[in-house]
């Protein structure tokens, strides 16, 4: 687990000055501290000694990582199962309005949940899926069979897809330059690219510091906020045509970063946290805990 993923240049700007930003620890494996960096020139946030990409799989092995185990134990991750029934029909409704078409690649398609409920749903859906144990989860609970990133990266995969998504995923990419040309090339013309991305700019980033969750070193190499996303975007022939927040994540986020204090203040201060962190959102949606964002070639 020694070797360090080596970040010379800014993937926003290419500019190569970094300054310290904040120590963060892996709460939910190693216990490690990772530092994050940020660009002097764009205020780009990455994880600067991650490990390289073939030796962060240990980081992942934790029952609490919910996408890839589909654990119900305990009061937070029961409250999990029950939101994301909430935020399917959410997500749903959000593409549906979208009207581009019923042909969707899912890429870290996890447990298979969101692939699930579009099926359900009329649409087409193809999985793109890390995990062994997640891949096997979405095969025995839905018949759905997701495929290994490699055969996407190796461009094995169909093309002309109405909908590209990564929900909570591109942030975990290391190789995003090779995304970005799949997701150009396999877009239909009039398609769209679906990212959900923490905001470490949002209130709740601010106030909990090195415990939010949403850091989730060292497994989140890549800290975007609005503006930084949509400069990383333009740079790559994409362009942001809109904004959605992720209602309920500012609450799960507060419920799972308090948990890392010694002193964990479930109700009613935590839900306190989450509402103050949804409001601020509300009054403006660039300081949201969690953005989908809506992208198109330009």
């Amino acid at each position: 687990m020694n070797e360090n993923n080596r970040i010379s240049q800014c993937p926003v700007c290419s500019y190569t000055d970094f300054s310290s930003y904040l120590q963060v620890p892996d709460w939910l494996v190693s216990k490690e501290i990772f530092e994050l960096k940020q660009c002097a020139h764009c205020d780009f946030i990455f994880t600067a000694n991650a490990p390289i990409e073939q030796n962060i799989g240990p980081y992942y092995n934790s029952e609490e990582y919910v996408e890839h185990s589909d654990t119900s134990s305990g009061i937070i991750y029961g409250i999990y199962h029950y939101a994301r029934k909430i935020m399917l029909q959410y997500k749903h409704k959000k593409i549906k309005r979208l009207g581009v078409g019923k042909k969707l690649l899912d890429v870290g398609s996890g447990s298979g949940y969101f692939l699930n409920h579009m099926k359900n749903k009329g649409y087409e859906v193809t999985g793109v899926e890390i995990s062994k144990k997640a891949v096997a989860l979405c095969e025995q609970k839905f018949g759905i069979t997701a495929h290994h990133p490699q055969t996407f990266l190796d461009g094995k995969l169909d093309t002309n897809f109405s909908i590209i998504s990564l929900w909570h995923v591109f942030e975990h990419v290391y190789q995003f330059d090779a995304y970005f040309d799949l997701f150009s090339n396999s877009l239909a013309e009039n398609g769209v690219l679906i990212l959900a991305l923490p905001n470490c700019d949002s209130w709740d980033a601010k106030m909990y510091q090195s415990y939010w969750n949403a850091y989730d070193t060292p497994r989140h190499i890549w800290h975007f906020t609005p503006q930084t996303l949509q400069l990383f975007a333009e740079k790559r022939g994409f362009k942001i045509i809109k904004k959605h927040r992720l209602p309920l994540d500012p609450f799960f986020n507060a419920m799972v970063s308090d948990s890392y204090k010694d002193r964990f203040t479930f109700l009613p201060v935590t839900l306190l946290k989450g509402l103050a962190a949804y409001l601020a959102s509300l009054i403006n949606i660039d300081k949201s805990s969690s953005i989908i964002y809506v992208l198109k070639k330009a």
